[in-house]
């Protein structure tokens, strides 16, 4: 039996440790933190999602929470004047609904189910000598947290890295008590102040197993909305984001103004370099360990590739180890499967550049997701493929011979 070390018990650790284990792998995983630490301290993230991703859950049986969780079946969103004025509206149903599930309840939860299912689970920090150890008694190391002193094992790849800083201050809240109705329990609601920042509001639901909100906000950094660097508590979060809201949407003040946090650890904020890695981790002896999931690539949340990225590069990782044989796992095989990967994961990091630096030629394509259903449909079904965005999305000249296309089998339709 071959064996694997895993190291990181996040969404590409625990997705890949428990795909290798039912495929007959002797697999360990080790992570810094126990399932009930995970469960009860902060939240890593608030992702959603999408059909695919969920899909891939599904399939090792990992999805415990489709009969709980009030799906998201529907998009809303304005792009406001620099007043806050609703400047367009784009709303549209999500043709395969989204999800989002508190990673503390999925992480622990998953955890238990590794060890329940024959996984060998080690609490423990890991630094560079722990990975001497793990190389020798393993026949392949893969690394898929960048936390802690593992962050520098793997190299920036400054060719696929189009940033070296922050683009927005990110603070979040997983609320309760919001004033919304049935309809928006299924819906993900954006609002976009060009220059400014993005606000989200969606349904999620969090670790105590209840229903609930996220409440985000991607503030441009030094603009009006960026407030939230000093807060230093979840008390203080709600009330500033309470705040801003008021301050830069008071129409959606409403919604918000009787929140309350679900659990005192339900906040987020910071900023994050979106960074591209090279693949491959090279140790003070000259072994190699391979790097996936937030290791190698890390978005801007605002897009919302980020989880949804780890699931379909440990699924990928898991399909080629198998494939692999007996087969000793050198460089050359670990950049291999990471360049296949990239062909996929080039237009996930181009999509959130987009919306984190936008073009000008977007404006067109919002202007037209309002006023044609097709180009709505395209654009969310590209959230959870961005291959299909290409090259429409990301070019002028692709987009204004897409647009016209659009517009003219409407105009055929009438």
């Amino acid at each position: 039996m071959r064996r694997i070390a895993i190291i990181g018990a996040g969404q590409a650790g625990l997705y890949l440790a428990i795909g290798l284990l039912d495929a007959g792998y002797g697999v360990t995983l080790f992570s810094d933190r126990t399932p009930e630490a995970i469960l009860n301290g902060k939240p890593m993230g608030l992702p959603i999602l999408f059909s695919n991703t969920q899909e891939l859950e599904s399939n090792l049986k990992l999805n415990f929470w489709d009969d709980e969780f009030p799906s998201c079946d529907k998009f809303r969103s304005q792009v406001c004047d620099p007043e806050g004025n609703p400047a367009l509206v784009i709303s549209s149903p999500i043709e395969k609904p989204w999800q989002a599930v508190d990673q503390r309840l999925k992480f622990s939860t998953w955890m238990h189910e590794f060890v329940n299912r024959g996984g060998e689970l080690i609490i423990q920090a890991m630094t560079p000598n722990d990975l001497e150890k793990c190389v020798k008694n393993y026949d392949l190391v893969v690394v898929s947290t960048g936390r802690g002193s593992l962050s520098n094992l793997f190299e920036a790849d400054t060719q696929k890295s189009k940033h070296d800083k922050p683009q927005r201050y990110l603070a979040s809240v997983i609320a309760t008590n919001l004033n919304v109705d049935t309809a928006d329990l299924h819906t993900v609601k954006m609002t976009v102040l060009p220059g400014v920042g993005e606000m989200l509001l969606y349904p999620f639901y969090a670790k105590d197993k209840i229903p609930a909100c996220v409440v985000a906000f991607e503030a441009c950094l030094g603009g009006v909305m960026d407030q939230f660097s000093q807060v230093k508590s979840g008390e203080e979060q709600v009330e500033m984001s309470k705040k801003v809201m008021q301050q830069l949407k008071p129409d959606n003040y409403e919604v918000v103004k009787d929140m309350q946090l679900v659990d005192d650890q339900a906040w987020l904020n910071g900023r994050i370099t979106p960074t591209v890695r090279q693949p491959i981790g090279r140790l003070p002896s000259g072994a190699v360990v391979m790097g996936i999931g937030d290791a190698v690539i890390l978005h801007d949340p605002i897009g919302g590739q980020g989880a949804n990225n780890a699931t379909k590069i440990a699924h990928l990782v898991k399909q080629r180890i198998i494939e692999h044989g007996n087969q000793r796992f050198d460089d050359s095989w670990m950049q291999k499967v990471f360049d296949e990967f990239w062909n996929y994961a080039q237009y996930t990091h181009a999509f959130t550049d987009c919306l984190l630096t936008p073009p000008e030629h977007l404006q067109d394509i919002m202007v037209a997701m309002s006023e044609n259903p097709e180009v709505a449909r395209d654009y969310l079904n590209g959230i959870n493929h961005p291959p299909s965005l290409s090259p429409w999305f990301f070019d002028s000249q692709s987009a204004k011979e897409y647009l016209a296309q659009k517009n003219s089998c409407v105009k055929a339709s009438v």
